[in-house]
C-alpha cells in the first residue's frame, strides 16, 4: 500500500500497510461456493476482534447499504429476492424491463439489541438497491442502479421526496447518472453522488439538486487518470473532506468538499490525499475522525477491514480473511461496525477488543 500527500494540508497525513484484492463484476461475484465455517464462521473472537451473526427477526434479501439511523436502529436497503446477475442490464446499460420494479419491501429498520425488525418500506419504488446514508435531519438517502437514479424519502412519511436522475434513462450528462453507487449528504444540503459503474465521477449538488461541482480522479504517477468503479463515499464534514473509495483502481482518494467558507476556503475537488495499491475496497465510512473500510479478496491477499486515523496517519487492520464477499458498511456511536455480505447474504457485527 503507498500513501501521498497530493495537496499541502497540515493536519492530514496517510500511512500505509498490506491490504486485499477481490473481484466483481457489478456486484456478481465470481465467486468458489462458501462454505459456513472456517474464514466464514460467525461468533468467533479473535486476538483483534469480535465477529457475530447479526440476524434481523425478519428474513431480508441482499443488503446492499446499510446505515445507523438517529435512534440507533440498524437500517437495511437490501433487494429482497432479486439478484444483480448478467440478465439484469442490456448491453447499453438500461435495466431490463421485464424484471420490473421490486413489489416487495426494500428497507428494514431493526432494533440493535434484540435484531427485531420495527419497520419495513420501500415496496414498488425500486429496480436494482445498492447505496444508502442517512442525513443529518434522519432522512434516508439511497441510490438504485437500475432505474440510474438517487432518490430522498422523508423519514416520517417514508415516502420519496427528492430524486436525481431520469428514470431507467442511463447517461453522463449533469441530469443524468449511470448506475450510481453512494451518495452522502453535508449539513448544510450538499449532495454528493458516486457515478458510478459506467461513468467515471463523482457529482456535487446544492439543495435544490442544481449541480455545483464534478470532482475527477486526482492525478498520480504511475496511476490511472480516471475512477473505475467509485463505489463508496466518506464525508468528513469538519475537515471539509470528502473520500472516494476508488474499488476497480483499488485505492482510496480524497478531495477538498467545498463545505468551508471565508477566505481560505478551497473550491470543490481539489485532491488532498491518496491510499494506493490498496485492494479493492467496497466501502468507506468515518466515525470520530477515523476512516474505516473494507475490502475484498484475491489470490494473493486476504479481504480484511482496515482503519485510519485522519489526523495522525495511523493505519490499523483486522478481521483478516475472517469477512468475505462485503459490499456495505455502517458504524455505530460506540464504533460497532456492521458489515453486510452479498453471499452468503447476511449481516455481520464487527467489534474491536
Amino acid at each position: 500500500m503507498r500513501a501521498s500527500c497530493l495537496y499541502a494540508v497540515a493536519f492530514l497525513a496517510y500511512a500505509s500497510s498490506a491490504l486485499p484484492v477481490d473481484y466483481f463484476y457489478g456486484d456478481q461475484q465470481q465467486q468458489q461456493p462458501i462454505e459456513e465455517g472456517e474464514e466464514n464462521a460467525v461468533n468467533f473472537e479473535q486476538d483483534k476482534e469480535d465477529i457475530g451473526l447479526f440476524k434481523p427477526s425478519k428474513e431480508i434479501g441482499q443488503v446492499s447499504g446499510l446505515a445507523i439511523d438517529k435512534d440507533g436502529h440498524v437500517v437495511a436497503f437490501h433487494r429482497s429476492a432479486r439478484v444483480w446477475d448478467e440478465k439484469s442490464f442490456n448491453s447499453d446499460e438500461t435495466f431490463n424491463k421485464d424484471l420490473g420494479v421490486i413489489n416487495n419491501n426494500t428497507i428494514a429498520i431493526i432494533n440493535r439489541e434484540d435484531r427485531k425488525t420495527l419497520e419495513e418500506f420501500g415496496a414498488g419504488l425500486f429496480y436494482m438497491p445498492h447505496g444508502l446514508t442517512i442525513d443529518n435531519n434522519g432522512d434516508y438517502w439511497v441510490t438504485d442502479v437500475g432505474s440510474h437514479q438517487v432518490h430522498k424519502i422523508d423519514s416520517k412519511t417514508k415516502k420519496i421526496v427528492m430524486t436525481l436522475g431520469e428514470k431507467l434513462v442511463p447517461g453522463e450528462d449533469e441530469k443524468h447518472f449511470c448506475k450510481p453507487t453512494d451518495v452522502a449528504v453535508a449539513k448544510n444540503g450538499h449532495i454528493f453522488v458516486a457515478d458510478g459503474y459506467c461513468n467515471s465521477r463523482v457529482l456535487k449538488f446544492d439543495a435544490k439538486g442544481n449541480l455545483m461541482a464534478q470532482i475527477n480522479a486526482a492525478i498520480e504517477d504511475n496511476q490511472s487518470p480516471e475512477f473505475l468503479v467509485p463505489h463508496s463515499l466518506a464525508l468528513i464534514e469538519d475537515m471539509n473532506i470528502i473520500c472516494v473509495a476508488d474499488r476497480e483502481n483499488q485505492r482510496v482518494q480524497c478531495f477538498s468538499a467545498g463545505l468551508s467558507e471565508g477566505d481560505r476556503t478551497l473550491p470543490t475537488g481539489i485532491p488532498i490525499t491518496s491510499a494506493t495499491d490498496i485492494g479493492r475496497v467496497f466501502a468507506i465510512r468515518e466515525r470520530e475522525h477515523y476512516l474505516i473500510g473494507v475490502t475484498g479478496k484475491s489470490d494473493d491477499v486476504e479481504a480484511q477491514m482496515f482503519s485510519i486515523d485522519m489526523q495522525t496517519g495511523k493505519t490499523e487492520t483486522f478481521a483478516k480473511g475472517l469477512v468475505r464477499n462485503t459490499h456495505a458498511l455502517a458504524i455505530d456511536a460506540d464504533g460497532v461496525m456492521f458489515v453486510s455480505q452479498l453471499e452468503p447474504s447476511r449481516i455481520l457485527e464487527v467489534s474491536l477488543l
